[in-house]
């Protein structure tokens, strides 16, 4: 009997160190998905720069109307003022992110400079900005001043990624 007492120990002392090998691949695997997934949250997240003709987005941003694709930087809210000429502001926010209530605004007095996308040429966006200004020539209860216009063609520049070098209200200034 006394045999059979001491097998069964020594069965179950190899049972034993067998569950707590197991147990400790267990837990060791655990701790590592956790350290895992720590880190990669613990990255900064940044936006990759862009220039006007890249093609590549970030489809987690909202599309703002009349735009039909997302905004090339994040977005953001800000409270806003008017300038006297109506000229919204801030239209970006202290974080950099394109303020959506400044496009918002913006996109109120239908400027075609809004609607060019991502990759239009510079003198496309010349000639969106001369076509808003001439329409507001034309048509004097329209909102579309030079300073609005000026301002609608900065904030198309933040949410396409465009790099122009545009004076908009030189040209308009000038009769375009």
């Amino acid at each position: 009997m006394s045999k059979l007492i001491i097998k069964n120990s020594r069965g179950s002392a190899s049972t034993l160190l067998a569950i707590i090998a197991f147990s400790t691949i267990v837990v060791l695997a655990i701790g590592y998905i956790i350290a895992l997934q720590f880190q990669s949250s613990a990255l900064p997240v940044t936006s990759p720069k862009t220039s006007a003709s890249a093609t590549t987005t970030n489809t987690s941003f909202a599309i703002l109307k009349p735009a039909t694709l997302p905004p090339k930087i994040p977005e953001c809210n800000a409270p806003l003022s008017y300038a006297t000429n109506g000229n919204p502001s801030p239209i970006q926010c202290a974080d950099g992110g394109l303020n959506i209530q400044a496009w918002d605004a913006l996109a109120a007095t239908e400027p075609t400079v809004m609607k060019l996308g991502y990759n239009p040429t510079k003198s496309q966006v010349e000639t969106a900005i001369c076509a808003d200004a001439n329409a507001a020539n034309e048509d004097q209860s329209a909102a579309v001043t030079a300073p609005i216009e000026t301002t609608a063609y900065k904030i198309a520049s933040l949410y396409y990624g465009w790099h122009f070098s545009i004076n908009a209200m030189a040209m308009i200034n000038a009769g375009c």
